[in-house]
């Protein structure tokens, strides 16, 4: 599992078809329960054509009725995903539903392309989705020329965010593969639509209740006031920044990159060393990310912005929406450098041995500053955004997620499963995404794509590498135990 652009993805010649949900103007209903401050601000401040989704390899014959009825199930089974807004000239914006019986899926076949006609249509078809205007979510299929290795097709959907986040993406795989299987064996409408699970819409007006709680002198916005410091702006990591960077600089899309870090060994040695230490392995994980960043930067003080969940309640686990709020991090690191000493390896050269002391040191530092701005993820930042006059955007943020216990992820690699984000603008932004997967740690990146960065994130990469390699060696068994 890797969470790259659609680009870096191998994508067949076939048939391409677009599978759009479709509703009646007269069905759709005034629905009173409130968007969440999040979504309100990404109706403000969204960019033209971003969009994230997934894509995989869907196993056996293709067969385009059970396709649609398996598309109309996910989208009946998902309240969000038939839910948009309305310009309300008095109030602002406004939600409307549609009942799932209203919503149709329409199929239209554009023809047989190459393999770089597909590569060069699909993006623009799955960016075909804005916060303002519904579907909010669409699909589209390749189906390869019939052969002897062809019993499988392209499916990949593109949604706005408002709608989706990262483990929404990661679910869709599991889900429309079953259902498609359901519908092929004959699966009733009815019964393909049966799900339990919470809808975002409800989410979205609990969300918006609490956040409608906090004072701009409360605790919440002085904190985040307190992290982001004069100006209220936040971090950013220092290579990557170009302040100065001109209107054509701003313009060009970032690197994205994708980079296998660790095996399944290396990083379940780094995740039961943590819990040895009372922390968790997404503390393993991040301590690895700031003693790379050390080695590389010099930085003895990492500050960023963690995304985490915020699917509290049981009925919300499966649910699709986005349900993230963010965690400051404030994390100090003077004093501590897990390298010990290097020692003679084999061909690969000198191996590095952590010493235990300094490892359980930076993995306690981490947890505790995660620990310390955990309590915040739960507020809307949106509305302490308002409340505290916070006009800045996140510049260096890093997120953990481990995808291994996602329904069906055992079977992503046979499927060639990959999660997606749009190409990304700007110049001085560092986004990190750590995912534990099957087949190891995965890091995904966005970048300025610049000399300076380009040669920074090769550093970075070439650090953790070297990090968890170390946890292979018998040196390093003995120095950690």
């Amino acid at each position: 599992m890797e969470y790259t652009e659609l680009s870096a993805y191998d994508l067949p010649a076939g048939t391409v078809t677009s599978w759009t949900p479709r509703a009646d103007a007269g069905r759709w209903q005034q629905d009173p329960r409130d968007l969440s401050p999040g979504h309100e601000a990404h109706l403000r401040d969204s960019e033209p054509g971003s969009w994230i989704g997934s894509v995989l390899r869907v196993p056996g014959p293709y067969e385009p009725e059970p396709l649609r009825r398996a598309i109309h199930a996910w989208v009946s089974r998902h309240e969000v995903l038939r839910t948009t807004v309305t310009r309300d000239a008095g109030a602002g914006w406004r939600r409307v539903t549609a009942p799932a019986e209203a919503v149709a899926v329409r199929d239209l076949v554009v023809g047989d392309l190459t393999a770089g006609q597909v590569a060069a249509l699909l993006p623009s078809l799955l960016a075909d989705v804005s916060p303002t205007a519904w579907p909010h979510c669409v699909m589209a299929s390749v189906v390869p020329a019939p052969g002897p290795d062809a019993d499988w097709f392209v499916l990949a959907f593109g949604a706005d965010h408002s709608v989706m986040d990262a483990y929404s993406q990661l679910l869709w795989f599991e889900e429309i593969v079953s259902l498609y299987d359901a519908a092929r064996r004959g699966a009733p409408d009815a019964e393909l639509r049966e799900l339990e699970v919470g809808s975002h819409v409800d989410f979205s007006a609990e969300d918006r209740k609490l956040a409608m709680t906090l004072a701009a002198d409360g605790e919440p916005v002085r904190r985040w006031l307190d992290f982001l410091g004069p100006g209220a702006t936040f971090p950013r990591y220092g290579t990557v920044t170009h302040p100065a960077a001109d209107a054509a600089e701003a313009a060009r899309p970032q690197a994205s990159r994708s980079s296998w870090l660790a095996t399944v060994d290396q990083t379940d040695d780094l995740s039961a060393r943590s819990r040895a230490r009372g922390a968790s392995a997404q503390s393993g994980v991040l301590a690895a990310f700031a003693h790379a960043a050390r080695r590389v930067q010099g930085l003895d003080r990492l500050r960023f912005v963690l995304p985490m969940h915020t699917r509290y309640a049981p009925q919300h686990a499966a649910a699709v929406g986005w349900y993230v709020g963010l965690c400051p991090v404030d994390l100090d690191l003077d004093g501590v450098d897990p390298v010990l000493r290097e020692v003679e390896a084999g061909q690969d050269g000198p191996a590095q041995v952590i010493d235990s002391h300094a490892l359980t040191a930076a993995v306690e530092r981490v947890h505790a500053a995660v620990s310390a701005g955990k309590n915040l993820v739960r507020y809307s930042f949106a509305r302490i955004a308002e409340l505290g006059g916070i006009t800045d955007s996140p510049h260096f943020a890093v997120s953990y997620v481990d995808t291994r216990f996602v329904p069906g992820a055992e079977r992503w690699s046979s499927w060639a499963a990959r999660t997606l984000r749009s190409p990304a603008y700007g110049t001085d932004e560092l986004y990190l995404w750590f995912l534990r997967t099957h087949e190891g740690l995965n890091v995904s990146a966005r970048y300025p794509d610049t000399p300076e960065a380009h040669a920074a994130m090769d550093a970075l990469v070439d650090e953790l590498r070297g990090y968890f390699r170390a946890f292979g060696s018998a040196e390093m068994r003995e120095a950690v135990a």
